[in-house]
């Protein structure tokens, strides 16, 4: 990859002094759409993108060239502080808006499909844009008004019918005419490029008559049997409308896969894949060579879809129904009607653990499974007994199944580590509200919330109540206490982080004998496309890593903290020593480890003040454990290291180490150095803490060093459930901006805590 040298002088001379240094921020694109063969121009606009010389992409056959940059004059939005002033946050002049023109050469081989791309600027690279490559069709744009057939805008196909349900109830129509038994080709590519529509399309006849609608489905394929004019009628699903509302839809007749069965194969074998789709051929020979961008799956591309199927080491049957099954075992089925749901009976040890693994909706089927366990007579298997022992009450919002923060009436009693019910879903406590206007916060991984014993995560309404629980072994009998006691049995409906809406099971049959699991539909429903991988195993201990951000901007002379997060896969939860590796000249990074009990760890990325790079660098981040080595972010070809200016601020530790008694507090000192004229206050951030400690409240903003001040003391707390051990954490001063991107920069060592 050819790239440009810059200078520490050219370097330097971005910096801009008196106001703070926003890393470069992607707002608008002019086009999502653009049809590959073709040489367009495209319009980038974002702040600090002045400068920029090169843009890159995920896919190697797309170029682009940046033939101008111009400054756009300041928004006419200035952010007030409470008082009804300006607020000092991100002042000025606010930071220079750009817009680029980029010219781009898409090879006519191209993918169809999203690819993704950065604009490197002296600032460092941009977070990342997504562009949409498109067969040569041509655009029929949304022409309003098109509310009803009248309106409609009539459609020569092959073409991209392109548009936005901009406002509440509007629906938009296009008028085809096809020859009888035509079968025409529908896909949506909005999604792909940040639509937040929730297409209906429905398939008129001339009269406006709903012959066929497609609810919630991006790619489908529909045949009509007269000769005639049509309408196709697009609306949002809740008749909702906005501006993100858009649609770019793919409609001629084109190879379209709409279902794959089997879903995947076992690895380094060939399987017969059976496709249903219109324009394609109904069956393939693949060879399960795992690809290049992921290590467990093959990538086909029999259409402008990319297709993936699942690659497993476990010996593979294909089933039709109910039927017994010898463990290890991959079993690929499809449940075809409503209200269908297939049964496998196994042997299993007393003691024996076992992996009940589905993949069905990462692959593109419609189901969304549930999976049960049964004993030999049918009967549910017990795995946990919850008794609630303190009540409290959701409050002010009504809570999503994601989020870990959950806002809550009390929490006299609940202490950091307690596990508490949220419906039927048991999660553990990370961190208290230190304020009533706080969450309580319960762990998570990637952001969703971590649920416990095969529970599967749910919505919360506002003022359910919610409990701290204790966890019982099965069978066992308990007085009754005024609150209501819940069994957990085994079975599961979505696995999680990583698993989406695909179920995934632990068990331990609790005798020697004869089991059953269940795999059906949550809403019973069935079809062609309600196809699954149902995957029984022992454990097979393993994990998965992601870096963020992928494309640190390191500041010369400065350091940037680098978030490496673990996804656990079966029960495996020893140390994870993470390492940068084959870093360019000049820079070093400290190595971390995601210790048991936790999913991620901080490394520190630094640059030495007389640091250069030619271009910027690859980030290759590594997990290690025992003979276990995985890639953080596999396959990301924009993982990328870049070499700012000097950054704003220099923060520096006085404190190298600290001890805490379990219920004690220990104090830390900070220092900044301002550059760049830089008077601002700064947000100090504490990153890396233990489980079980935290920082005191500080108020609504924290640990905060004033415009005024270079230097602060602040505590950190061990909470009573705190267990023993060391580990590092890492400080960092905070440059607010109104970038999107990481703005944090911390002391280059960090500092060990030690809890006896």
């Amino acid at each position: 990859m050819r790239l440009y040298i810059l200078s520490l002088v050219t370097l330097t001379a971005f910096a801009q002094t008196g106001t703070r240094i926003t890393p470069p921020t992607i707002r608008d694109i002019s086009q999502r759409g653009i049809a590959r063969g073709t040489t367009v121009e495209l319009t980038v606009e974002g702040f600090n993108l002045a400068g920029a010389k090169r843009i890159y992409f995920s896919d190697l056959s797309i170029k682009g060239r940046i033939l101008r940059i111009k400054e756009l004059p300041d928004l006419p939005d200035i952010r007030l502080g409470s008082n009804g002033t300006a607020s000092t946050v991100d002042l000025g002049p606010l930071p220079p808006r750009n817009q680029l023109a980029v010219e781009l050469d898409i090879d006519p081989e191209a993918p169809v499909g999203p690819v993704n791309f950065r604009i490197e600027t002296p600032l460092g690279t941009s977070p990342e844009g997504t562009l949409l490559i498109e067969p040569y069709y041509g655009e029929s744009p949304d022409k309003e008004p098109n509310d009803t057939i009248d309106g409609a805008f009539e459609v020569y196909l092959p073409s991209i019918l392109t548009g936005t349900i901009a406002k509440p109830g509007d629906v938009d129509h296009f008028k085809i005419n096809v020859k009888a038994n035509t079968t025409l080709s529908f896909d949506n590519g909005g999604q792909a490029v940040g639509s937040t529509l929730q297409p209906v399309i429905a398939i008129l006849d001339a009269e406006g008559n709903a012959i066929k609608e497609y609810d919630g489905a991006n790619q489908f394929a529909h045949t009509f049997s007269k000769a005639g004019a049509y309408y196709i009628r697009i609306a949002d699903y809740e008749k909702s409308g906005r501006a993100t509302h858009t649609y770019r839809i793919k409609t001629g007749e084109f190879p379209l896969v709409s279902g794959v069965f089997p879903l995947g194969l076992q690895r380094n074998k060939q399987a017969d894949i059976n496709f249903t789709g219109a324009h394609i051929a109904a069956k393939a020979q693949v060879t399960g060579t795992p690809a290049k961008e992921d290590p467990n799956a093959v990538l086909l591309r029999p259409s402008f879809q990319t297709i993936k199927l699942a690659l497993n080491d476990e010996p593979e049957i294909t089933v039709t129904g109910s039927q017994a099954v010898t463990i290890p075992v991959t079993i690929n089925g499809r449940l075809q009607k409503n209200g269908v749901k297939d049964q496998f009976n196994f042997s299993a040890r007393k003691g024996q653990h076992l992996i009940f693994d589905v993949n069905a909706r990462r692959l593109g089927s419609d189901l969304d499974s549930f999976l049960e366990v049964l004993d030999a007579k049918g009967k549910p298997i017990e795995q946990a007994v919850v008794r609630p022992i303190v009540e409290t009450f959701v409050t002010l919002r009504d809570h999503d199944s994601a989020g870990p923060g959950v806002r809550i009436t009390h929490w006299n009693n609940i202490h950091v580590g307690d596990y508490m019910l949220l419906g039927q879903e048991v999660v553990r406590v990370a961190a208290l509200p230190r304020t009533p206007d706080e969450d309580i916060r319960y762990e998570s991984v990637m952001g969703q919330r971590r649920a416990f014993f095969n529970t599967t995560c749910e919505a919360i309404a506002n003022d359910k109540a919610v409990y701290k629980v204790q966890m019982y072994p099965p069978g066992t009998t308990l007085p009754p206490n005024g609150l209501p006691l819940t069994r957990l049995y085994a079975q599961n409906d979505d696995g999680g982080a990583g698993w989406g809406k695909d179920s995934f099971l632990t068990f331990t049959a609790p005798a020697d004998g004869e089991y059953s699991v269940n795999i059906r539909d949550v809403q019973g429903l069935g079809g062609d496309n309600y196809a699954y991988r149902l995957t029984i195993r022992e454990p097979r201990p393993d994990f998965q890593l992601a870096v963020a951000p992928a494309n640190p901007n390191v500041p010369i002379g400065g350091a940037v903290p680098l978030t490496v997060t673990a996804i656990r896969r079966d029960g495996f939860d020893g140390p994870i020593n993470v390492t940068l590796e084959n870093l360019p000249t000049g820079f070093t990074a400290s190595p971390a480890t995601i210790l048991p009990g936790q999913n991620s760890a901080v490394v520190v990325l630094r640059a030495a003040v007389d640091a250069r790079l030619a271009e910027p660098a690859p980030l290759l981040a590594k997990g290690r454990a025992g003979d276990i080595v995985r890639e953080a972010n596999p396959g990301d070809p924009l993982k990328l290291i870049s070499l700012t200016p000097r950054a704003d601020i220099q923060m520096t530790s006085t404190t190298k180490a600290i001890e805490l008694a379990r219920g004690g507090t220990a104090t830390v000192t900070v220092k900044i150095a301002r550059n760049n004229g830089f008077a601002g206050r700064v947000p100090v951030d504490v990153l890396n803490l233990p489980p079980r400690t935290l920082l005191p409240s500080f108020g609504l903003n924290g640990v905060l060093l004033n415009e005024d001040e270079t230097e602060r003391t602040f505590e950190i707390a061990a909470t009573a459930q705190a267990e023993p051990g060391e580990q590092y954490i890492v400080v960092g001063g905070r440059v607010e901006t109104r970038s999107g991107q990481q703005n944090t920069f911390v002391a280059p060592e960090p500092i060990l805590v030690r809890i006896k």
